[in-house]
């Protein structure tokens, strides 16, 4: 969201000049405490020498990195107060740290006893400055909520009695909540208890509603508690690929995932996948990229002989090129080595099948052994895809498959994976049908991602794959 990118450039700048005001006032600090030890004789000198303004070009940039690990960008229009406090304090203490044993333990040999002092300075100077600073500007940004200025646009989907409760546990809590309500959705066999004037329509036109009203999130407040009757609504509201939340229910109190977004707050759950923590999904891409620069260099004379072979052996491209779906459903090419003879799809697209006699000899041997999937490595490095998640389709069996199963919607929350779930338990399909079926370890997968899972999963990958059985 454009929004988001405002408030994190806003907070990173604040933050940078945070940082470097903490850095300056701790080299003054520094100097008048422990000023035997720094062979300076002025603090002027002190402050300009060579190292000082080298330390002061980089560490704003340290400390920055820091805060995008510890995940303070992520969500800027959700923060308040008391995340703030936690946030600063806890990044403030590694990042304290970090540059304590790295830059200033060695400067004062002889006397073990300054270090505690010089600590307790770095640590409490940049805390005091970081913090204060996100207290105005996260304060700012706690007024334009309560004044319905700025925050997450939801919609309440439901019009009767859940929908009026929860719009007046809204209004209660305003001052404490992210979601700025845009109105309700009618559900038809609801007797409407809100106002007419809030009734922006029925479900046949939430997707002009969510256009016109610019909407982010979804919260379901229906009477209905029948969960055959929430299944059948969600897969309606899948297809718009938002935030979608509900009001707690007595069973939810023990079986549900729960969030509160402030102790203020209206207490909701998540009726989607929950992404991976920002330290985690730092880590993942640090990984994909990690990986796929050292396969793509490592097997590069194999890479060489693959494509001298498939050269040989018919006529046609070394790799092959597809269109495929990937994260928030962006088009983006897919590379695989050619494992069939030219223009086998002359007709428009065709699953392959175990004995398709499209595919060439050497063809079914790279897929016996997952070869043919090699060039993906380059996809994975553009972060088109990564190492671990649901796999990519075409946008023609996409469509076919969301008809089945609209809830299918769901996987374009994350990257698209040379390996999956799907594949290390179900293996290929060759089908619509069998498609589908797939899909449910996808969504167990979206349900219990980790970096774990994920390496559980690249594992698992490897079994089928040396012993000739990943076609």
């Amino acid at each position: 969201m454009e929004k988001d990118k405002k408030y994190i450039l806003r907070y990173a700048i604040l933050d940078y000049i945070a940082t470097l005001a903490a850095w300056q006032l701790f080299n003054i600090y520094r100097f008048y405490e422990v000023r035997s030890t720094v062979y300076f004789s002025s603090l002027n000198d002190f402050l300009m020498n060579t190292k000082a303004y080298l330390m002061s070009a980089g560490l704003p940039l340290f400390w920055l990195i820091i805060y995008f690990y510890f995940g303070y960008y992520a969500k800027p229009r959700q923060k308040n107060h008391t995340s703030d406090l936690l946030s600063t304090l806890f990044s403030t203490l590694a990042g304290s740290l970090i540059i304590f044993f790295v830059v200033i333990i060695n400067d004062y040999p002889e006397q073990y006893t300054l270090y505690y002092r010089v600590f307790a300075g770095l640590f409490l100077i940049h805390f005091f400055c970081t913090w204060f600073v996100r207290f105005l500007q996260t304060s700012r940004l706690l007024n334009l909520h309560a004044g319905g200025k700025l925050g997450i646009n939801v919609l309440i989907v439901g019009s009767g009695r859940e929908a009026n409760k929860l719009s007046r546990q809204m209004q209660q809590t305003r001052n404490g909540s992210a979601y700025v309500l845009k109105g309700f959705v009618r559900l038809g066999y609801e007797e409407q208890e809100v106002p007419d004037k809030e009734m922006l329509g029925g479900l046949e036109e939430l997707k002009t509603i969510i256009d016109e009203q610019h909407i982010e999130a979804l919260i379901l407040a229906t009477d209905q508690q029948d969960s055959d009757y929430t299944e059948g609504l969600l897969k309606k509201l899948y297809v718009y690929r938002l935030d979608i939340l509900s009001t707690i229910h007595k069973q939810d109190l023990l079986f549900s995932n729960i969030t509160l977004y402030s102790l203020p707050g209206v207490p909701l759950k998540h009726l989607i996948p929950v992404e991976l923590k920002p330290w985690e999904q730092i880590l993942k891409r640090s990984a994909d990229i990690l990986v796929s620069v050292l396969g793509l260099l490592v097997l590069s004379p194999l890479f060489l002989f693959l494509s001298l072979r498939i050269r040989l052996e018919s006529a046609g491209p070394v790799l092959y090129r597809q269109e495929r779906l990937g994260k928030d459903m962006k088009p983006f090419t897919i590379l695989k080595f050619r494992t069939m003879y030219a223009r086998s799809e002359p007709e428009g697209p065709l699953l392959s099948s175990l004995n398709d006699e499209r595919i060439t000899p050497f063809g079914r041997f790279m897929r016996r052994y997952r070869l043919d999937e090699l060039p993906q490595l380059w996809n994975v490095l553009k972060s088109d895809m990564s190492l671990v998640g649901p796999r990519p389709e075409r946008r023609y069996y996409m469509e076919r498959i969301v008809e089945r199963a609209p809830h299918y919607h769901l996987i374009y929350r994350v990257k698209p994976g040379i390996t999956s779930l799907g594949m290390v338990k179900y293996g290929y399909a060759d089908s619509v049908e069998k498609m589908v079926e797939r899909l449910e370890y996808d969504l167990i997968y979206l349900k219990n991602q980790s970096l774990l899972m994920d390496l559980k999963i690249l594992l698992f990958t490897f079994k089928p794959i040396a012993l000739g059985k990943g076609i």
